[in-house]
């Protein structure tokens, strides 16, 4: 009798092969879960890497179409980190100038243009004459985006968010260059063939 009671007392206080399992869930895989939650350098750099690499590809494009192209651009990096808890003001900031760059663009669409394909996306047009003022607005959403990365993090979220400010930014400076590139090339190229056509005139 003594022996049973032995038993069953082992048997309650004695973890099973479930409780240890349990465990390392919690550490193994419950931290493969929260990796994707949790700021880290692999997504921050993926992130980056996109709004680099759409928002130059972005300024290929004849002006009127590179809106709709840099709101798409921002909402595939938006993407990349949706459901992130660490990366929640980040989702929210990118997706905001997702959202207020398309407002802009719907609003100003241009019926008589075709959309044109890069890759595999499709980009509309805004009218010409709108061209200036989605301009501003796309800059004064990156900036309010800038603005709330660097004022919310915790911590372990600043070097992260600083770094997407920080590409949010040069985003930003190559739009406004871009800009003002054409009419400062044509000027240049004017400037360069006109001994050419000089030359060519006197003889």
């Amino acid at each position: 009798m003594r022996f049973l009671i032995l038993l069953l007392t082992l048997a309650t206080f004695v973890p099973g092969p479930g409780a240890h399992a349990g465990n390392r869930g919690d550490g193994g895989g419950g931290g493969g879960r929260d990796s994707s939650n949790t700021v880290n350098n692999r997504t921050t750099r993926e992130v980056v890497r996109l709004l680099e690499s759409g928002v130059g590809e972005c300024l290929q494009l004849f002006e009127a179409y590179r809106f709709d192209c840099i709101r798409k651009t921002y909402g595939f990096a938006a993407r990349k980190i949706k459901g992130g808890i660490d990366y929640q003001p980040a989702y929210e900031a990118l997706r905001s100038v997702e959202k207020r760059v398309e407002a802009a663009v719907n609003a100003n669409a241009d019926p008589t243009a075709k959309r044109i394909r890069k890759g595999l996306v499709r980009y509309s047009a805004v009218k010409p004459a709108a061209v200036a003022a989605v301009k501003r607005e796309t800059i004064r959403a990156m900036e309010d985006a800038s603005t709330v990365l660097l004022r919310s993090p915790a911590p372990h979220q600043k070097p992260h968010f600083q770094k997407i400010a920080a590409v949010i930014d040069s985003n930003k400076v190559l739009l406004r260059s871009a800009l003002l590139r054409g009419p400062v090339q044509l000027y240049r190229l004017a400037l360069g063939l006109w001994p050419v056509a000089q030359l060519s005139h006197r003889g």
